[in-house]
């Protein structure tokens, strides 16, 4: 039997890892934890973690090339970070020059979840979540 501690980390391809470091630590305040070449795999990959997650930024030689598809055509999603308080990081991100897809943040789950989702750099789709019900969402 296998068991599975907990997700490693989830990995996101970026057109340009420098701007994806600059964004997901600037103004995300996530910390680079590591950076590395992988020349055979003509890819380079940073690492960036804040409370309970890890990502792997990666961008291969072409990735600025590629785009993210619709919602509808794609197996990524969004990546979604909890917040303590959802109002406050939207203010404090649209300081940071976030424009979020709602004025408000939305409630779903019978308002025991509380978000708002906008882009990232490489217009890879991002949500703010504040869990105002800690009991199990789903």
């Amino acid at each position: 039997m296998v068991k599975i501690r907990k997700i490693f980390h989830v990995a996101v391809e970026v057109p340009d890892l420098n701007e994806a470091i600059d964004f997901y630590t600037k103004i995300l305040d996530l910390t680079l934890v590591s950076r590395h070449k992988l020349p055979e795999k003509k890819l380079e990959v940073a690492f960036i973690s804040g409370e309970g997650c890890e990502i792997e930024l990666m961008s291969y030689e072409n990735s600025k090339d590629k785009k993210f598809v619709e919602e509808e055509y794609s197996h990524f999603q969004h990546l979604a970070f909890e917040v303590d308080n959802i109002d406050e990081a939207m203010n404090r991100l649209s300081e940071k020059g976030i424009v979020f897809d709602s004025v408000e943040p939305i409630p779903v789950f019978e308002g025991k979840v509380y978000y708002n989702t906008f882009r990232g750099p490489g217009q890879e789709l991002l949500e703010i979540a504040e869990i105002k019900q800690k009991e199990k969402v789903l």
